[in-house]
């Protein structure tokens, strides 16, 4: 899966909105059309399995499993308006099947919904996302959220975060350019300066707008971002051992989630074998961490480390570049993130 060709996807959909199709339309062309291009196997019913009644009586279009992970999936036609009945099925069945995720669509708007948020669907409603006219942020967007790399994490709570800081940016970009190019227009005639370019750094100097909002009107924010720049958050699987850690870049340290879990293990042999020995003893000592079962220990507490592999050998329970393995929303390996040395 790529961007592009999810964005080639929703470019080809985009040209034919102004007739607003049918259910069974919507149904094909556009969601198994965006699931497959996604990454999904449409053609294997255990990851794509369509509409069936389950043994509480619920049922949804479809029912998506890759990994780890997995989401009720309930589509109407374009044509038709989302009603209540439309979210609460879809709620309910995925509580049944044993997954907090549902996401209801008519193709156009699509909304995610998490069931461990109180109140009634409305309140449910934890990000919507528009596919409207020549606009790409919605491929942008429906990549993160249809990424099988995610659902084989079952990291999805992280992507819904990434895109709800997505959106938000956007929204503060927007106002950043509709408030203060005025500004920086009258800064260039009061001052007849040649380009609003140079007018935007005058305007910056002069306090009129901020450095910040001077980068925003001139096209200089760095491209979108999984995660914000000063956190980023990472996640680690292996065996049935899942691990979260935000990434701080201006202070290099790593810290291990509470809540997340490590394989319980210690190699036999191996350079890491006495450090890692010596850690989890000290973790476990202070309530750092503990004994989940057999296979499985516990971070009862966030654990900061100023290294990424040394977090990545302590859930590993063996040797492992961190700067490999650690995730982020977007499957980037945390190499992507790493400083560039001089």
């Amino acid at each position: 899966m790529s961007q592009s060709d999810v964005q080639d996807a929703v470019q080809a959909i985009q040209a034919w909105l102004d007739d607003p199709p049918g259910e069974a339309v919507v149904r094909q062309c556009i969601v198994l059309r965006l699931l497959m291009v996604a990454g999904f196997d449409i053609w294997n019913p255990e990851e794509v399995h369509p509409e069936e009644t389950n043994v509480t009586g619920n049922r949804a279009d479809f029912l998506i499993r890759r990994g780890a992970g997995k989401f009720a999936l309930e589509l109407k036609g374009m044509n038709a308006s989302l009603q209540a009945r439309e979210y609460q099925q879809a709620v309910n069945y995925a509580i049944s099947v044993g997954t907090r995720w549902a996401i209801v669509t008519n193709g156009r708007l699509w909304r995610v919904l998490d069931e461990r948020l109180d109140g009634d669907w409305n309140a449910k409603v934890a990000l919507t996302v528009e596919m409207a006219k020549d606009d790409e942020t919605f491929a942008e967007d429906i990549v993160t959220l249809l990424d099988p790399r995610i659902w084989e994490q079952d990291a999805f709570a992280d992507a819904v975060q990434t895109v709800v800081k997505r959106q938000q940016q956007r929204m503060d970009e927007a106002r950043i350019r509709r408030e203060k190019t005025r500004v920086v227009e009258e800064t260039q005639k009061e001052f007849e300066i040649a380009t609003f370019e140079k007018a935007a750094e005058a305007a910056a100097k002069m306090g009129r707008i901020t450095e910040a909002e001077r980068d925003v009107l001139l096209n200089r924010t760095a491209e979108p971002a999984s995660v914000s720049s000063d956190e980023i958050l990472f996640s680690f699987t292996i065996g049935r051992a899942k691990a979260t850690a935000i990434y701080r870049p201006a202070h290099g340290t790593w810290t291990v989630q509470a809540g997340s879990t490590a394989r319980n293990i210690i190699p036999g042999q191996g350079s890491v074998a006495p450090a890692l020995e010596h850690r989890r003893e000290k973790l476990i000592s202070a309530g750092y961490l503990s004994v989940l079962d057999s296979e499985l220990l516990q971070f009862d507490r966030h654990v900061e480390y100023s290294s990424p592999s040394t977090a990545a050998v302590d859930i590993a329970g063996g040797s492992r570049n961190g700067w490999d393995v650690w995730l982020d929303a977007l499957g980037r390996s945390a190499q992507h993130y790493r400083p560039k040395k001089d």
